[in-house]
């Protein structure tokens, strides 16, 4: 089946969208440009990680390629504004739970193999966001696209909607992989008490396990897997503008600092 111009257009914005995010942030980084003064950890990223990501982005474009031949196969080809909300919150939603049930499944030790190369990062550089094996990107896409395909089997799907949300992935899930944080002060009173932060998936990173979340706290905070200090880190950085200097730092609550200190007081007496 025939792919249409606007479909084209949509597909190579996909293809390349990664990269130009990482040229964003490129350019950001060495130029210091004021989104960078809030710097989540304060530590250096060596060349190699540099060159390994940049490698590893060669395969990045692999999910334009798929949803390509779905398109050619005659997939998504529903039209109007209707069927365009439906695809794209229908897509989100299936996106966060298969991201979320993927993920913590690439953690167990025999699946371990698959997304060993994207934790091979323990900070995030401009590249992380689109540093992924050819396997990760292979399965995740499959399984948001193949899930899709069969909805699209029963109740005809809008590719703008399914093209859509990897758009705002692409770009949220690059800005989630900066070093850098970027939501308000605030942020944690409000909205973020759903939406994850750039500290929130940097904590998964530096840890290598927990906040397993896309783009909500929801599924983490039902299957109990938030760091408990990720909110108190988060103020540090963007209140105190304090970044963090050791992967493995954490705070405790102020009663447990304080039961703390009062232990040391009274063992050095």
């Amino acid at each position: 089946m025939r792919i249409t111009t606007p479909e084209l257009v949509l597909l190579l914005i996909i293809a390349t969208l990664g990269h130009l995010m990482a040229l964003f942030w490129y350019l950001a980084v060495t130029r210091n440009w004021r989104i960078c003064e809030r710097v989540i950890y304060d530590l250096p990223i060596s060349k190699e990680q540099i060159r390994r990501e940049l490698r590893n982005s060669l395969h990045a474009p692999i999910h334009a390629l798929l949803l390509a031949l779905l398109l050619y196969l005659g997939f998504f080809k529903r039209a109007g504004w209707l069927s365009f909300v439906f695809s794209l919150v229908l897509a989100t939603i299936w996106a966060e739970i298969w991201h979320y049930a993927s993920h913590r499944a690439f953690h167990l030790r025999w699946l371990h193999w698959i997304h060993r190369e994207h934790h091979k990062s323990h900070l995030n550089s401009w590249l992380t966001a689109i540093s992924f094996s050819f396997s990760e990107k292979l399965i995740f896409d499959t399984g948001y696209l193949g899930v899709l395909a069969v909805v699209d089997h029963w109740f005809s799907l809008n590719v703008f909607g399914v093209g859509g949300w990897y758009v705002g992935y692409l770009v949220i899930n690059s800005f989630s992989h900066a070093n850098f944080e970027l939501k308000s002060q605030n942020y944690n009173r409000g909205l973020g008490k759903v939406i994850t932060s750039t500290t929130y998936h940097s904590l998964h990173h530096s840890r290598y396990t927990g906040n397993y979340g896309l783009g909500t706290r929801v599924l983490d905070r039902i299957f109990k897997t938030e760091w408990d200090d990720y909110e108190r880190l988060y103020d540090r950085v963007s209140k105190e503008k304090r970044p963090l200097r050791r992967l493995s730092e954490k705070i405790l609550p102020a009663t447990s600092r304080g039961q703390t200190e009062s232990n040391l007081i009274s063992a050095r007496r």
